[in-house]
């Protein structure tokens, strides 16, 4: 049996604020451009819904993660400038909001390799966190991250705190676990009020800084199952003021709190 999880001195629980872009690739994938009316939610988040939750989070002084497809990369270069800019991580999102659940190794290497591309160009480095679109993968792909020098995914839900997952070639990767009710999209799509949400996020980390987990809220700038809507934005803010009103919080990009799990934690189990 391992070790109890440790945080830092004087940590009593992590949070990590992250962004799964979900631009214009969710629509593109199926159908052609342009996409006007009902299927423009996914512009409307590269367009206003991200600038909204920039400022939200430049109000609060946070560094969140964003998690970005690299086919909305290159279609939208000023608010990835601006994303860069701010000082948030971007982490790998495959290319075109691919379904990684459905592809062979070989074709997950070669999208994964398109995005690494267009990251190297757009920002200068490969990413080393990784999101699969809609969270659909297989146990394979992440073994294909760590052979490409991923330290950390972010798709399970198995657990509450971060573990290390170790390959069969001696490779490892961080797992840092997202749970469906930290997310916004299932509130959304079902039509909750932003109230609803903004209670339930506040009650969910309250939660987890009981038991001294890792809260990773993942949160979209779209304009239909997203926080990027100008009405909806402030929802997040009960949250994000509770993170300053608990004592003990460590609130980091998702790549501080991978490294922190692979060299600062004797407890950080391997799976």
């Amino acid at each position: 049996m391992s070790a109890p999880f440790v945080w830092p001195a004087g940590i009593q629980a992590a949070a990590a604020i992250t962004v799964d872009f979900d631009g214009e690739s969710v629509e593109h994938r199926d159908m052609a451009l342009p996409l006007w009316g009902r299927y423009s939610h996914g512009r409307y988040g590269a367009q206003v819904g991200a600038e909204n939750l920039l400022a939200l989070f430049a109000r609060y002084g946070l560094r969140a993660t964003f998690f970005i497809g690299a086919w909305d990369v290159e279609r939208y270069p000023r608010i990835m400038a601006a994303i860069a800019a701010a000082g948030h991580e971007i982490a790998g999102y495959g290319y075109l909001h691919e379904d990684f659940s459905t592809l062979a190794a070989e074709e997950q290497h070669a999208v994964l390799a398109r995005g690494e591309a267009v990251f190297r160009s757009v920002f200068g480095q490969k990413p080393v966190g990784f999101r699969a679109p809609g969270r659909r993968m297989v146990t394979a792909t992440r073994q294909i991250l760590a052979a490409r020098g991923y330290r950390y995914d972010s798709s399970y839900a198995d657990d509450d705190r971060p573990y290390v997952v170790e390959n069969g070639d001696g490779s490892q990767l961080v797992e840092l676990p997202v749970h469906e009710p930290w997310t916004d999209q299932p509130y959304y799509e079902k039509h909750r009020v932003p109230r609803v949400v903004s209670n339930s996020f506040v009650d969910e980390f309250d939660a987890t800084y009981g038991i001294g987990g890792l809260f990773t809220l993942a949160l979209r700038p779209r304009g239909d199952y997203g926080s990027g809507r100008g009405a909806r934005v402030r929802a997040i803010e009960p949250l994000l003021r509770a993170l300053h009103e608990h004592p003990g919080t460590w609130v980091a990009p998702c790549r501080e709190i991978a490294e922190w799990t692979l060299t600062g934690s004797p407890g950080a189990r391997p799976s």
